[in-house]
């Protein structure tokens, strides 16, 4: 009987019927969207602001000619840097490294027990005896999004690895025991619950998940769940009332429309109808993301656990209807546990501690290879600090955060733009340098005119703490970039900057630049008066040197006294230790 209630078809086949096409239609949707999105912010880009720019503080003006700066300067090519790290950069180094662990250990915590919380379901709907191994079994499997989870939260690339041969081999185990245990359990069967509990979320996952959408991935899969809802069930609604659709049939032929326009119709209504209900969630979600409730991090992960409790949930329908709702309850589980914890470890508590910022500049025309650095030093420095950039075609889809896209679905992305000397002030003083709940800082892209980009460009020099410049595929060119190290030599402390060179960098030229940026010193730069100048440069090859980056970027980053929370001094301990610097 439970098989013919239309109700419980709804639940099961039209549900997951949802989720397949929202995940399709979102990938399309994505794909189409961002590079709208990156053609409207390169258009901008390529506008002047048409505003009289005023002078900010910090902002050096031209001064009148000079003596040449004869000081020798040197190329200090950063090489094992750990080993020659000064007691700063380690302890600013470590401290990122333990702060992504406690960040996994939380997501661990949780992320089992979601799994717990759904291993009771399964056991409770289908009336399963209970059984310490079964229990452990069927957590074990319910567990497997916590290795993704992970990797987005932190990715530690290495620990990746490990952390899977770790799942598995627990796996085994227990899988070896479930054997031993139960003569007439096979092999087969174990594997084919654990392709049936993941095999399907994660496919569905993988599609918005992709590093080119996955900023506006989980946006746009809940605007496309929601419409598709809406399409499916106005339809169902009209097609089990009969005198409704009756009314419906005569007034559509009437207009004439045919029986397949008719259908079409009912659809367009639907999605239309659920899509404003998903515009005004989307805008629950920015607001939300605004006051620092949610994260980028947390939006994604969020959408992920979702995912895998709807899936998981959809069989045990049949079972009865409010076991539609244990998916809910597990994610529910999984966000009380995480937010206690991650308040509990006081995780934003030390993260407020110190606040240095990062200055990220780098050739736009590095295309991929930028997406790759952003997302390494992203994950690295955003433990322990903010980023600032200016932004580019290169990374214009791949930083795109909330609030920055839904300006552009509303036609609002025009005011994120700078405009005059007023407007950076305003952008400057609206930074966001305070971590979110989960302890991470956010990435601040500084849209300009090209007009704008210099002045934007000195502000921002003059107030980061370090500075990282990426010179890959450096070359004559790239006459953006000898301007900014130009106003790099004259405004940052030598010591304060980083760059990076790799085999496509023009090494003869980028020497030149820099030897006439030094020589060409204002008399107002912090570097007129050194007796000698060395830069920092590290040369990545494929998958090395990071550590040496992460070191570099460490050693230059000018340190700050802790500052008070809240008006009130942070109090640390033995436990603190390795967080202050």
């Amino acid at each position: 009987m439970r098989q013919s209630d239309p109700v419980t078809v709804a639940l099961t086949g039209q549900l997951f019927f949802i989720l397949v096409v929202s995940a399709i239609l979102a990938l399309m949707a994505s794909y189409l969207l961002l590079r709208l999105y990156r053609r409207a912010v390169i258009k901008s880009m390529r506008r002047v602001g048409g505003s009289e720019i005023l002078q900010p503080k910090g902002y050096l003006p031209p001064e009148p000619t000079h003596q040449p700066h004869e000081a020798p300067l040197n190329f200090n090519w950063i090489v094992r840097a750990a080993a020659n790290a000064s007691p700063a950069a380690g302890v600013l180094y470590r401290s990122s490294i333990r702060r992504r662990c406690l960040a996994a250990f939380v997501h661990v915590i949780a992320g089992c027990c979601f799994a717990a919380v759904m291993t009771a379901a399964f056991l409770l709907a289908g009336k399963l005896a209970f059984s310490p191994f079964r229990f452990l079994y069927i957590t074990w499997a319910s567990a497997w999004p916590i290795l993704i989870a992970i990797d987005l939260a932190v990715g530690f690339r290495r620990s990746k690895w490990i952390g899977f041969v770790i799942y598995f081999l627990v796996g085994g185990v227990l899988g070896s025991i479930s054997l031993a245990k139960s003569p007439n359990l096979k092999l087969a069967e174990l594997l084919y619950f654990w392709l049936d509990v993941n095999a399907p979320p994660t496919i569905l996952l993988l599609i918005f998940l992709n590093r080119r959408i996955r900023a506006v991935g989980p946006l746009v899969l809940v605007f496309m769940i929601l419409g598709v809802t809406g399409a499916t069930f106005f339809v169902t609604l009209i097609g089990n009332n009969f005198k409704l659709l009756k009314v419906l049939s005569d007034f559509t032929y009437s207009i004439g429309l045919s029986a397949t326009g008719t259908v079409i119709a009912l659809h367009l209504i639907g999605f239309a109808a659920f899509a404003i209900v998903a515009w005004l969630i989307l805008g629950s979600l920015r607001r939300l993301y605004e006051r620092k409730y949610l994260s980028e991090h947390s939006i994604t992960i969020d959408a992920m656990w979702l995912l895998f409790g709807i899936a998981n949930s959809i069989g045990l329908v049949f079972e009865g209807r409010l076991w539609i709702f244990s998916g809910l309850a597990a994610f529910i589980v999984y966000k009380i546990i995480g937010a206690g914890l991650f308040h509990l470890l006081r995780v934003q508590q030390r993260a407020k501690i110190n606040r240095p910022r990062l200055l990220f500049l780098r050739v736009f025309a590095l295309g991929k290879r930028s997406e790759n650095i952003f997302d390494a030093i992203g994950r690295f420095w955003r433990a322990v600090g903010s980023m600032q950039m200016i932004a580019g075609p290169d990374l214009a889809t791949t930083a795109v955060e909330p609030h920055e896209f839904l300006d552009f679905l509303s036609g609002r992305l025009d005011r994120r733009f700078i405009d005059s000397g007023r407007t950076l002030d305003l952008r400057i003083d609206q930074l966001d340098l305070q971590p979110d709940g989960d302890g991470q800082f956010r990435v601040t892209e500084f849209f300009c005119h090209d007009d704008t980009w210099k002045l934007t460009l000195a502000r921002l020099a003059d107030e980061s703490d370090a500075v990282l410049m990426d010179l890959r595929a450096f070359s004559p060119s790239n006459a953006g970039c000898v301007f900014e190290i130009n106003e790099l030599f004259n405004l940052v402390p030598l010591q304060r900057l980083v760059f990076i060179v790799d085999e496509s960098t023009d090494q003869k030229f980028m020497r030149e630049t820099v030897s006439e940026a030094w020589k060409g010193l204002r008399d107002r730069s912090p570097n007129r008066r050194l007796p000698a100048g060395e830069i920092a440069l590290v040369k990545l090859t494929r998958g090395s040197a990071m550590r040496d980056l992460f070191f570099a970027i460490c050693a230059a980053t000018r340190p700050r006294p802790a500052e008070a929370v809240n008006s009130t001094p942070p109090t640390t301990g033995p436990d603190d230790r390795e967080f202050t610097w």
